[in-house]
């Protein structure tokens, strides 16, 4: 008797700025659903307006070189959040993407989960010539030389994942200034843009996250569902 077929449910919000509390809820939502199998496995793929993000390793004393009340007069948004790390921005320009998966009907346990997402993302920077490298001693994320291209940071609840990963495209890396991104003092951060100036579009990268993605986990195909994020 053959299995049934793994089918990855795509939202893909990429051309828009989400509001980070907006995508807390959504996730939250599209978690309980996945939890009772209400929903196949699904990929949120977003934007974010300027705002720093805080996991539960990080803090306001320790990650910020900047008073708090600048960061927010700059018009950026900072936000305590329960992933695992510590802290990173998220801006326009940057692709986010957050896996709400089952792990336990895929069959795999966290740390393959976060090795599988450094792969799709080292599989898809491949197609744009840029070389990259996950699974650094010490260090999480997708790294091209000493600078950070992609931060990973996941929470997993009773099987089902949320958050997950953001990869520089064309984001304004001076935001990153403002901290030290994931508690890593030493190495910078870098962008699609910049170690590849010819890769000039964001959905040919969305494109390419996503089928990388999709094949990493094995799933036998994707369903591309077109609905309005404020429905959600």
């Amino acid at each position: 008797m053959s299995s049934a077929r793994r089918v990855l449910r795509v939202l893909d919000w990429s051309h828009s700025l989400v509001p980070y509390s907006q995508a807390l809820h959504l996730q939250d939502k599209q978690a309980l659903l996945c939890k009772q199998r209400a929903i196949p496995d699904t990929l949120i793929l977003l934007q974010h307006p300027p705002t720093y993000t805080i996991g539960k390793r990080g803090s306001l004393e320790s990650d910020f070189k900047v008073p708090p009340e600048d960061v927010i007069y700059s018009g950026a948004e900072i936000h305590h959040i329960p992933r695992g790390g510590e802290t990173t921005f998220h801006g326009p320009g940057q692709l986010v993407a957050y896996p709400i998966l089952n792990l336990r009907r895929l069959g795999i346990g966290a740390r393959a989960y976060v090795e599988g997402l450094e792969d799709a993302v080292i599989a898809t920077l491949s197609r744009f010539s840029i070389d990259a490298q996950g699974r650094q001693p010490g260090l999480t994320g997708v790294w091209t030389g000493n600078k950070k291209i992609c931060a990973i940071g996941v929470k997993i609840s009773h099987g089902i994942t949320t958050h997950g990963l953001a990869l520089n495209y064309s984001t304004k890396l001076e935001y990153f200034s403002s901290i030290v991104p994931c508690g890593v003092l030493d190495r910078g951060v870098t962008s699609v843009s910049l170690e590849n100036p010819e890769a000039k579009s964001l959905d040919l990268l969305n494109d390419a996250l996503t089928e990388e993605f999709a094949a990493h986990f094995k799933y036998d195909a994707m369903e591309d569902c077109k609905i309005d994020i404020d429905s959600l």
